[in-house]
């Protein structure tokens, strides 16, 4: 967690981070500034979700393994929540392949893992967006010669002000995450 508040102050000297409203805390990611495409063809705010606890990761649409078992690893956390604490939770899903992960792409990527769009958003994010995203998460990758992607893996969980309040590289069976996943969904408002 040290590290990533040294790398939010780094971010925010050099003029990445921008408070969007006044009353967020200086340590929420929700101060960056970017601009996501959404599966429903509008663009909105990194905040997107701000007032509701969040996992946040992200990933690339033709990826043909680590990212469908990401989706699905989210889907598992969620399904151990109860249901209240599951309406709760929202996801937010950034690719970093805007060119090839258009709204439509979106669209179908959440048709096709069953994502539910009340809580769902899968969306994408173009250069410097996405690299400033990955900074903020811990998230690495890279383009290859063939077009595809090297990357990492991470699922994050902030809270309601987009606050850090635990993260994974687990994609299965990470006790400590799930149990923060549950204290935060169950402790927060409506």
């Amino acid at each position: 967690m040290k590290r990533r508040a040294a790398l939010i102050g780094a971010l925010a000297w050099a003029g990445v981070l921008v408070s969007q409203a006044a009353d967020v805390p200086g340590d929420s990611l929700y101060q960056l500034r970017a601009t996501l495409a959404t599966q429903g063809g509008t663009q909105a705010g990194f905040d997107l979700y701000r007032g509701h606890p969040a996992v946040l990761s992200m990933f690339y649409g033709s990826c043909p393994a680590y990212c469908p078992m990401l989706i699905t690893a989210v889907q598992v956390y969620e399904s151990h929540l109860d249901q209240t604490s599951r309406a709760r939770l929202r996801v937010l899903l950034v690719s970093f392949d805007a060119a090839h992960d258009t709204p439509q792409r979106l669209a179908e990527l959440a048709r096709l893992h069953r994502a539910d769009p009340q809580r769902w958003t899968f969306a994408s994010a173009a250069e410097p967006d996405a690299r400033r995203i990955a900074a903020l998460l811990g998230f690495h990758y890279r383009r290859l010669e063939d077009g595809s992607f090297d990357h990492s893996q991470i699922l994050a969980l902030v809270d309601a002000e987009g606050r850090m309040v635990a993260s994974t590289t687990k994609l299965i069976g990470d006790a400590a995450f799930e149990a923060k996943l549950r204290a935060l969904t169950a402790s927060s408002p409506p």
